[in-house]
């Protein structure tokens, strides 16, 4: 066997193996947070429920203009337009997983506060990165049709496709470090709107961690989409 197959086998075997990497982060993160978040609902961390958190955390960090509406399903929560949704097992909630999801949203808002150009950035990249995925594969497959009768228009497409490709992993990334830049804030909400002991803070923070971890299969999955062993060829 010569040193150009050992090198071909040998990117194969890598290859393979990051798959199956990719494949169980991306399979067990989901299941690790509902684990994590149901580990830590039974610990109270204050008398109050989540709804009545925002309402404290509103108008002690943005002069009252943040609002709170509870949503359907089960960890649904999210923040727009100076709006923190949560769903109804968080809102009505008191315990340690709760707060932290809530206090994850209003990290959102300070988010949006702190660096709007930033936020409207991200939201913009969001937004086409999403619409752009839907294109990917027709145009794959389209260039692949077009090597049958002009190898040139091929090339062109393909990159396309390649090109809205990556551009849809950036936006994966970012994402991630929007996520993490959140789940800071919320620890620190969490220290200041509440009296949550440092066994407390630890258990919020684990799962703030669980949650990143499904961001960050998200973004495998993504990079796994061209196996077609991922659930749906889609960015988002």
């Amino acid at each position: 066997m010569n040193i150009l197959n050992i090198v071909l086998y040998s990117l194969i075997i890598i290859v393979i193996l990051l798959i199956v990497i990719g494949l169980a982060i991306a399979n067990y993160a989901g299941k690790n947070l509902i684990t994590i978040y149901d580990e830590n609902s039974n610990v109270i961390i204050d008398f109050y429920d989540t709804l009545n958190f925002v309402k404290l955390v509103s108008n002690g960090e943005f002069n009252g203009e943040i609002k709170s509406k509870v949503i359907d399903g089960i960890l649904t929560d999210n923040y727009y337009n100076k709006t923190i949704s949560l769903s109804q097992n968080v809102a009505y909630a008191n315990n340690v997983s709760a707060y932290a999801v809530c206090a994850h949203e209003l990290g959102h808002a300070m988010q949006y506060r702190d660096n709007p150009k930033k936020m409207k950035k991200f939201l913009l990249t969001q937004i086409a990165s999403r619409i752009l995925s839907k294109f990917t594969l027709p145009i794959f497959l389209f260039g692949i049709v077009c090597i049958f009768f002009n190898i040139i228009l091929a090339v062109c497409v393909l990159g396309l496709s390649v090109l809205i490709f990556l551009t849809g992993l950036i936006a994966k990334l970012s994402t991630i470090e929007i996520e993490k830049e959140a789940s800071q804030n919320a620890l620190m909400l969490l220290k200041k709107y509440t009296d949550c002991d440092e066994s407390m803070i630890k258990r919020a923070k684990k799962v703030l961690s669980a949650a990143k971890l499904t961001y960050i299969a998200s973004f495998l999955k993504s990079v796994l989409a061209w196996t077609m062993l991922v659930n749906k060829y889609d960015f988002y």
